[in-house]
Order: structure tokens, then C-alpha cells, then sequence
């Protein structure tokens, strides 16, 4: 049976749009030790959290989500306020309000709860957790589309083989995350 998460909210492009129209959408750099993020926050949660790849401007990311959500008011977050978020980023201490379908929002739901920090499952069983296993590539879809790293911990999904495969950021990065929270538990 699937837990509940009162800290994560998915709702459909036109709703998001609906509810997020007008109103400001908070961004910023934040550190991580798996390197920096630019990290949009919504009223309700973050709505975006993005690796920087090295050399990648956070401008040129930030333009990229300003073009997919021109209806918001955008603005910057001050320094504090990201140092502030860096340690409640890394302890998962941030609620979620992101764009998606509905079977995304199920999946990224089920796996922030299926899931502890150090443990991992594959492809094959969290669409078990959802319904038939040939929902596995659905799912590796819905995990490549991941819009907040970390909080969405895609990173903990390995393939059937238990090895690394598919992540967005890079394996190296995945890799990273999981020894870190290896350590952490």
C-alpha cells in the first residue's frame, strides 16, 4: 500500500499554470555535495531543483524554465536565503509542488515513499508498486523527467542487475548520491 506524502504536490500543466499564474517563483544557486542546483521554489514547495553541468550558466537554465512558464513572476532569492536552504535541501526538509501527469506525480510519490535514504529498488519493481511490470519503461520516462533532483530521489532507481543506469545527471553524480546517503544512514 502506497504512503501518503503531505509534503509533495503534482498537479497537471494547466493546473500548476492556474495556480502559479501571477505569483512569484522564487530561484537561486544553492550547493549540494554533489555540486550546485538552481532551485526554483513555489509558494507550496519547490517546483525545480536542476544540477548546474560544469560551465552551464544558471541564466541560461533559468531562461530556459522563465520560457516554459511565462505566466509566472519571477524572482531572486537572496543569498541567505539559499545558504538557509542548502541544509534543508540535503535533509529532504522541503516540500514538493511540481508539473505533471498523473502517473508521474503517482510515480515520483511512490518512489519518495517506497524508498528510505541508502535503499534502493529497480526499474521492474517500482512499476510493480504501480501496476503491470512492462510499465518499466514508462517509468524510466517518468524518472528522466524528473523536475527536482534529490527531493525526487530517482537516483536510488538501479537497473534489474542492480547497476547503475539512465540518470539525467549523469552516473557519476548518481553514484555519489547513493555512497553519500550509504554513509548518512
Amino acid at each position: 500500500m502506497q504512503q501518503s506524502d503531505p509534503a509533495f504536490l503534482c498537479l497537471s500543466p494547466p493546473s500548476f499554470r492556474q495556480r502559479h499564474a501571477g505569483v512569484p517563483l522564487r530561484y537561486g544557486v544553492i550547493g549540494s555535495p554533489f555540486g550546485a542546483l538552481l532551485l526554483a521554489l513555489a509558494p507550496d514547495g519547490v517546483c525545480r531543483a536542476e544540477f548546474l553541468e560544469e560551465g552551464e550558466s544558471p541564466q541560461d537554465k533559468l531562461g530556459t524554465w522563465q520560457a516554459r512558464w511565462p505566466w509566472a513572476l519571477w524572482a531572486p532569492l537572496a543569498a541567505a536565503e539559499c545558504a538557509a536552504l542548502e541544509e534543508r535541501f540535503l535533509a529532504r526538509n522541503l516540500p514538493v509542488a511540481v508539473e505533471g501527469t498523473p502517473f508521474r506525480g503517482l510515480l515520483w510519490r511512490t518512489l519518495r515513499t517506497c524508498t528510505a535514504a541508502g535503499q534502493t529498488c529497480s526499474y521492474g519493481e517500482l512499476a510493480a508498486r504501480l501496476g503491470p511490470p512492462r510499465l518499466a519503461l514508462a517509468v524510466g520516462q517518468a524518472l528522466a523527467a524528473n523536475p527536482v533532483a534529490w527531493l525526487i530521489p530517482c537516483h536510488r532507481v538501479l537497473d534489474a542487475g542492480g547497476g547503475l543506469r539512465g540518470f539525467r545527471w549523469g552516473l557519476e553524480r548518481k553514484r555519489a548520491m547513493l555512497e553519500w546517503e550509504e554513509k548518512s544512514v
